[in-house]
């Protein structure tokens, strides 16, 4: 069998990073950014009640390192209504703990 789709893929990171520093259970809103080199390139803020968001800066500059601003909107709406749906206040404590149950 000849299959020409076989092959592989190698992730390397980019050095893009998110954070979530705010996260409001009752007010269901959610601050997410695009950080760079500790550098925040865009700020969204999803306000899952109200069904609006709030976009400040862009990654356009960031090139191939990053996904599109569209992308970036998408998957943060997606996020926040994890974030709210599951109680999460802290993700970062949410994944750090994630992490260290897996490797235990």
């Amino acid at each position: 069998m000849n299959d020409k789709n076989v092959g592989y893929t190698i992730f390397k990171p980019t050095g893009v990073r998110h954070e979530y520093p705010h996260v409001d259970l009752v007010k269901q809103q959610v601050t997410c950014i695009v950080l760079y080199k500790e550098e925040a390139y865009m700020t969204v803020m999803v306000d899952l009640k109200n069904d609006t968001v709030q976009v400040q800066g862009d990654v356009d500059e960031l090139g191939d390192l990053t996904i599109s601003k569209d992308s970036y909107i998408d998957m943060f709406k997606g996020q926040a209504k994890f974030f709210i749906d599951n109680n999460i206040s802290n993700p970062k404590k949410y994944y750090d703990e994630l992490i260290n149950n897996q490797s235990s």
